[in-house]
């Protein structure tokens, strides 16, 4: 299933560096559902066009209950354009591959290499989030990725 945060909705909006070098940081959140399975993809944060990534920001309430938690979640960028709504896109992991933060609660910083890596383009991308493996009891809250920016 493909869920999309308030921004990507074009209800919040998201702001753009106002000149080249500066970094901007926006969290955007989603309420997860306590229904998320394996393969659920959620756009939640703008790649704005012409921007780079500098750091990415993940935090969970705990979205599985069980003594021997099971969700993961990859964090990276979409395929399409940010807002589309296509059932067909597809979530990478250049930010967090089977990141467990969702198991009991937390924030995590990215550290993989693949994150500062990702090159700018002429068209707005989103950061995605997707469900690798489903929570063993699964739980509503909140998660929210804190992307920082910066323009070319």
């Amino acid at each position: 299933m493909r869920f999309q945060s308030n921004a990507a909705k074009g209800i919040e909006p998201t702001p753009y560096p106002g000149f080249a070098g500066q970094a901007i940081a926006k969290r955007y959140s989603f309420s997860a559902p306590n229904t998320l399975a394996a393969g659920d993809i959620i756009e939640i944060a703008p790649i704005p066009p012409g921007c780079r990534v500098v750091d990415v920001i993940l935090d969970s309430d705990q979205l599985d209950t069980n003594a021997e938690a099971t969700i993961a979640l990859d964090v990276g960028v979409m395929s399409g354009e940010w807002g589309d709504n296509d059932s067909e896109r597809t979530c990478g992991a250049e930010f967090f591959s089977g990141a467990t933060t969702a198991q009991a609660g937390g924030l995590a910083h990215t550290a993989l290499k693949s994150a500062v890596r990702v090159a700018p383009s002429d068209k707005a991308r989103s950061i995605g989030v997707k469900v690798t493996t489903a929570g063993a009891t699964k739980a509503a809250g909140e998660i929210g990725i804190t992307a920082i920016l910066a323009a070319g």
